[in-house]
């Protein structure tokens, strides 16, 4: 991934993480005044993947997470109160609910919630995230397929033969897998059973960390919407 890329995640983080602290306070506080004893909480990460949608908010129980939601915005693990939650997105300042769903949210347990789909149809997706720590000098690795009109994909690493990720359908996650270290790893993506590379990228994997490899976008669009891979870091 390029240098810039990762400014604007790390961007993205540190402002996400702001607000997303500052609820979670409240509500492990809330807890904790409220069940005796309390209940270990869950950790949560955000994504906002849904192409051409405008700067979002998302809202669990109401409450607002999060102040910048851009396209492509990643906001890493924060505690939040375990059991069910009502999660809901809507344009930012606005009021109208454009997608809801109930999550039940496991005690140390960690997850990511992805606001997924086009504008038209927006959905919210959860995937339960397994951070535990990687084998010696290996790093971990996973493929979620989050573009609407792709269809399944492979993923590939330049070189070799066999897929790294096989027939990954919309809205789905793979399990983590271990991998070895590399300073430049060439990904392509490419339609399930197909050879030729519907996108391209290059990334760095480093020993003892967690990856979330994204396929993001349109096929159908040439901007910056258009179909593409990123890399993110789970931890």
């Amino acid at each position: 991934m390029n240098n810039s890329k990762n400014k604007f995640y790390s961007f993205s983080k540190a402002l996400g993480i702001l607000s997303l602290s500052a609820l979670l306070m409240v509500s492990c506080k809330k807890d904790n005044d409220d069940a005796s004893p309390s209940i270990p909480p869950a950790s949560l990460a955000i994504a906002h993947v849904s192409p051409g949608s405008p700067e979002l908010e998302l809202k669990i129980n109401g409450t607002k997470v999060s102040k910048m939601l851009n396209y492509g915005t990643f906001v890493s693990y924060d505690a939040l109160r375990s059991g069910k939650q009502e999660f809901s997105i809507n344009k930012k300042g606005g009021t109208d609910v454009l997608a809801r769903s109930m999550f039940n949210l496991s005690p140390n347990k960690a997850y990511s919630v992805y606001i997924a789909d086009t504008l038209s149809k927006p959905m919210l997706f959860l995937t339960e995230d397994d951070l535990t720590i990687p084998a010696a000098g290996k790093a971990k690795i996973r493929f979620v397929n989050l573009s609407p009109d792709a269809g399944d994909l492979d993923v590939s690493v330049a070189g070799q033969a066999k897929a790294l990720f096989s027939k990954t359908s919309y809205k789905s996650s793979t399990a983590f897998i271990q991998v070895d270290p590399a300073a430049e790893l060439n990904l392509a993506i490419s339609s399930a059973g197909k050879t030729t590379a519907l996108a391209t990228s290059k990334m760095k994997i480093e020993k003892d960390k967690i990856y979330t490899i994204w396929a993001k976008g349109l096929i159908a669009s040439s901007d910056s919407t258009k179909l593409g891979i990123t890399l993110i870091t789970n931890k």
